[in-house]
């Protein structure tokens, strides 16, 4: 499920895709209309009301009554900068499902379009109880509820290249209408700290209607909560992904030549006849409003046998095979409470240090099975309750100074001070670990372990080039004796420098430097700049648990990028460590990326014990920039107005953005400069790279038609 903001002039897409048909929505046949829904929807008397663009335009466009245009609060204009109207949200099934929709007969076909409807109200309402809600007070300081979400959905049937694609559009207002009847602004936080676990929600509701209604068998769930239905060919939801996909790169590149062209992106309007036009030439079938869920379905089944898949060889064989084993499984769930709840904290402690209730409804709607969608809400629900209450789980809330009256209590129990969602957890293992990492720095500062010659320090110190933060730095580190030390510094400061120096001094002096990474990158990186023997961490544990490095008082092993480290294998670690009498050196910066898994604790560890740090950035070549860097780094916003000043910072629309980033790119490179272009999303980043990309063919610099590579024992090509 995705998840944006939508700005008042969004709803002009859905508007002129439901009244034209271009993008094929049931709003426009006489099959499915669009239709408001939402506990906020009902309570204002929307629940039978007929979604027509000129509701969408009064609710989203003006933050007005869809039915009387009536400013609902606060009201907004259609084309202010900077105004959240709604947000859009999408509900799609995986592939096996939508082509089980397509080439089923009439009766299965319905009933697999009312079990992702029926998973799609699930997941409505998940979100309708746990993001609903509105600020009020100074700032904002009060979380409160409200009578629910407004929202409307569209379903649609196909992708642009006229493939099953059976998805459903879900535009939630942010209009909400307080207990008092006043109309205010939905609190957004919620809505995406609990997108994810209803979109994971839904795919296990859709698991469960699709079992009880066609008897269907499953492959095992992802961590994604992806499952295909066990029987639908593959190579058959391939086949017509690769059509999608091959009209949309032939799209995306004619955009891109076309924006090269007039040096600006192009109009939505501009960019729907360029798909028309893709789609011609890719000899996509056309389909419009007019075109019948039947007439759609005659026409997927006939391309299904022209693939090489028959539906009526392969659809006899699919029923059958589920209900037995989720009857079973259902007979069984009471009594595996615990096993679900054991085996979700484990999958919990390995991805975070800390996690939320809505992290738990994730975790779970990968693993439970019920009876139907409904039921598997609740089921997910109990178990989200008890396994936050169970004795190895952890709240990390801080107690509330008093208790506060009813009248400042919500629904859920919660003062209205607190965010529903914003309570984080932790397992007992996890802060075991944790602590053991903190006890052993602790403990270790007098351990006299690795101690140079302060002579012999000050003598390679002498011949260095070093800066004297870094000298400071180094000298600390070879004769403090630390069992753990520490070295910290932003990116540029010099730290794999440092190190270099403190390699050659305990070299000198007869240790063994040994150097660690969590990326055989990093490892990489310090092996060349720092002169270290190096590995990747999690190797290192391995081999050292198989008892292959031997560890003894001369070891100085030294784990840079620590703050990527998991907390767990840093435990490890330092156990090792500790026990022969070692040395560790922890370097790195707590405020780049941390780890992926369980971490944050270099970040404690910096906090309580300083560590020697590096202060000067050498990255820079103009001065005003490493020390803004600095502030940057600190998150101090006020700097931001210096960037700005020295021309660092553009603003605008998305589109004016990637036009500005498309003429730095061409004008660094006319000018020999090597350029690195970012973007916030890969859609962005693709959409940058097509144009760049097009420019290079129009001179001439790369062939239109590419390069075909081919992977290794693959038999998919790709083009470069």
């Amino acid at each position: 499920m995705t998840l944006t903001k939508m700005s008042p002039s969004g709803w002009r897409y859905y508007a002129e895709e439901v009244s034209s048909g271009r993008e094929d929505y049931y709003a426009v046949s006489s099959e499915t209309l669009g239709r408001f829904v939402g506990r906020g929807a009902v309570a204002f008397g929307l629940a039978e009301s007929e979604v027509s663009p000129v509701a969408l335009e009064r609710l989203f466009g003006a933050g007005a009554d869809p039915r009387t245009g009536e400013a609902l609060g606060r009201g907004f204009a259609p084309d202010k900068a900077g105004v959240v109207a709604g947000f859009p949200l999408s509900f799609s099934p995986p592939k096996s499902v939508s082509v089980l929709w397509a080439c089923a007969n009439e009766q299965i076909s319905a009933e697999v379009l009312a079990a992702h409807e029926a998973a799609v109200e699930v997941a409505i309402a998940f979100l309708d109880e746990h993001a609903a809600f509105t600020r009020r007070g100074h700032a904002g300081v009060l979380q409160v509820d409200t009578e629910g979400l407004v929202g409307v959905t569209f379903v649609h049937r196909t992708s642009r290249a006229a493939d099953p694609q059976l998805h459903t559009h879900l535009l939630i207002s942010n209009k909400v209408r307080a207990a008092d009847g006043k109309w205010l602004a939905l609190d957004g936080r919620e809505l995406f700290t609990q997108q994810k676990g209803a979109g994971m929600l839904y795919k296990a509701a859709l698991r469960a209607e699709l079992t009880r209604r066609c008897d269907v068998a499953w492959t095992e769930v992802d961590e994604n909560g992806i499952a295909e239905i066990v029987g639908v060919p593959k190579a058959l939801a391939d086949a017509w992904s690769t059509r999608r996909n091959d009209l949309k790169r032939l799209a995306n590149e004619l955009i891109a030549e076309s924006e090269a062209d007039m040096g600006r992106t192009m109009t939505s309007g501009e960019r729907t006849e360029i798909y028309q036009l893709a789609a011609y030439r890719t000899r996509t079938p056309k389909i419009d409003a007019g075109t019948s869920t039947t007439e759609l379905r005659g026409r997927w089944h006939d391309e299904a046998m022209d693939f090489g898949h028959d539906p009526n060889t392969w659809l006899s064989d699919l029923t059958g095979r589920g209900q037995s084993k989720l009857d079973q499984r259902v007979v069984a769930m009471t009594a595996r409470d615990d096993t679900y709840i054991a085996e979700a904290i484990r999958r919990l402690e390995d991805s975070s240090a800390t996690f939320g209730r809505a992290d738990v409804v994730e975790v779970l709607s990968t693993i439970v099975t019920s009876t139907d969608a409904a039921s598997i809400r609740a089921r997910i629900e109990e178990l989200a309750s008890k396994l936050l209450v169970e004795t190895s789980v952890i709240s990390l809330a801080a107690p509330l100074p008093a208790e506060p009256p009813s009248s400042l209590r919500r629904r859920d129990g919660m003062s209205a001070i607190e965010r529903h969602g914003a309570v984080r957890f932790a397992t007992k293992a996890t802060l075991r670990h944790e602590a053991s990492i903190l006890d052993a720095v602790t403990n270790g500062q007098r351990a006299g372990v690795a101690v140079v010659d302060g002579g012999l320090a000050a003598e390679v110190l002498d011949r260095s080039r070093l800066g004297d933060d870094q000298r400071d730095a180094v000298r600390a580190l070879v004769t403090g004796g630390e069992r753990v030390a520490l070295l910290v510094g932003p990116a540029g400061a010099g730290k794999s420098r440092a190190l270099d120096a403190a390699r050659a001094i305990w070299e000198q002096g007869d240790y063994q430097p040994i150097g660690l990474a969590p990326s055989a990158m990093a490892a990489g990186v310090l092996a060349e700049e720092a002169g270290l023997r190096s590995e990747t961490l999690a190797k290192f544990l391995v081999e050292l648990k198989r008892g292959v490095p031997v560890l003894d008082g001369h070891s100085v092993v030294i784990l840079d990028e620590a703050g990527m480290a998991r907390s767990d294998d840093l435990a490890r670690l330092i156990e090792a460590v500790a026990r022969s009498n070692a040395k560790l050196v922890l370097a790195g910066d707590p405020q780049q990326l941390g780890a992926v898994g369980p971490g944050g604790i270099f970040r404690t560890l910096v906090d309580d014990h300083g560590g020697n740090a590096l202060e000067t950035v050498r990255r820079f070549h103009r001065a005003w920039e490493a020390a803004a860097s600095l502030r940057l780094r600190a998150r101090d916003a006020s700097i931001l107005p210096v960037y700005l000043r020295h021309g660092r910072i553009a603003d605008g629309s998305k589109e004016q953005m990637i036009d500005h980033a498309f003429r730095a790119w061409k004008e660094a490179r006319e000018e020999g400069a090597t350029t690195v272009v970012m973007a916030g999303d890969n859609a962005t980043a693709t959409e940058i790279a097509l144009r760049c990309r097009a420019d290079l063919v129009a001179n001439g610099e790369v062939a239109r038609e590419g390069v075909r590579t081919r992977p290794a024992r693959s038999e998919s090509a790709t083009r470069s």
